[in-house]
């Protein structure tokens, strides 16, 4: 194993960790059933999402973990944000088509 300097160490603590994205094995077929202009605005929107979390919490963890709702394209979107392992996870999502009348 490789000598590794404290200093160097504080350092890459300083980087903002990017979040990831997860979409959870039984989303999966939801997020597939989306029409795909649907599905890609949803997912466009995750990784956003995730990047600009990233960007603010550059030098600085906040240590918890909170779920947000938002409305994505039709879609009722839950998230997870995990700031402890930098993901952002996908824990509901629905869509309602709207209605032609």
């Amino acid at each position: 194993m490789d000598h590794v300097e404290p200093s160097d160490v504080a350092q890459s603590y300083e980087q903002p960790r990017a979040f990831t994205v997860l979409i959870p094995r039984a989303l999966q077929p939801t997020v597939n059933a989306l029409p795909s202009e649907v599905r890609q605005r949803v997912l466009a929107e995750l990784f956003r999402l995730a990047s600009q979390t990233t960007q603010e919490r550059a030098g600085q963890s906040h240590g918890f973990t909170y779920a947000m709702r938002m409305e994505i394209a039709d879609c009722a979107v839950t998230v997870e944000m995990d700031d402890p392992r930098s993901r952002l996870m996908l824990t509901g999502l629905t869509w309602q088509p709207p209605s032609h009348h």
